[in-house]
């Protein structure tokens, strides 16, 4: 996490994007406005157990290719748009058997995290984050933009978890306003978890 970096060492860091955070406190639930809680996660996790079944007798690169097509649709608000994503995860050994490395090292890690006092990390954020991600909840993302120092979000409407994919326009263009060093249009001050 780069904030952890920020805080640590606040002269390093000059400006700091977030796009689509996990919430600052993993596992923590928001009200269902600040999610996207419809039935396409399920759907998606009951696809991926189906493909487990495969996993021995299908050759891993297939099997990541597999994974990845079903997984791709929580990326997006709407699932037509997951044929934008093509990331040739695959080619990457590392990618390959993602969930295990994911569900053995990287959350639990992630679960151990604690954000209580972020007032080191000064330097400006830009929190980026679709309003309809199902992989991060959007509450997170507001929070983060609440509880740092000198940050702003950018809350892209029909965007889920990649919101460059579905508004490459408004992303792109608001982190080259703020990598010019100003606050993009339309960024907000978080000063409340509603909206």
């Amino acid at each position: 996490m780069v904030i952890l970096y920020a805080m640590k060492y606040p002269a390093c860091v000059d400006r700091v994007v977030q796009i689509g955070p996990m919430q600052p406190h993993a596992g923590k639930q928001y009200p269902a406005h600040l999610t996207c809680a419809d039935g396409t996660l399920a759907e998606v996790f009951s696809k991926l157990g189906e493909l487990q079944k495969e996993r021995e007798s299908t050759d891993p690169v297939e099997f990541c290719k597999k994974f990845w097509d079903i997984l791709r649709v929580i990326y997006v608000s709407n699932p037509a748009d997951a044929d934008k994503i093509n990331w040739g995860r695959c080619e990457l050994p590392n990618e390959r058997n993602f969930m295990k490395y994911w569900n053995e090292n990287v959350f639990p890690s992630i679960k151990e995290l604690k954000f209580e006092d972020v007032s080191k990390a000064q330097a400006p954020v830009l929190t980026i984050h679709g309003i309809k991600d199902r992989s991060a909840p959007y509450g997170g993302g507001r929070e983060w933009a609440m509880m740092l120092p000198n940050a702003r979000l950018v809350s892209v409407e029909k965007a889920g978890h990649a919101p460059w994919v579905e508004n490459p326009e408004l992303v792109f263009g608001a982190i080259r306003e703020f990598f010019g060093g100003t606050w993009p249009e339309g960024s907000e001050k978080v000063m409340s978890m509603d909206l």
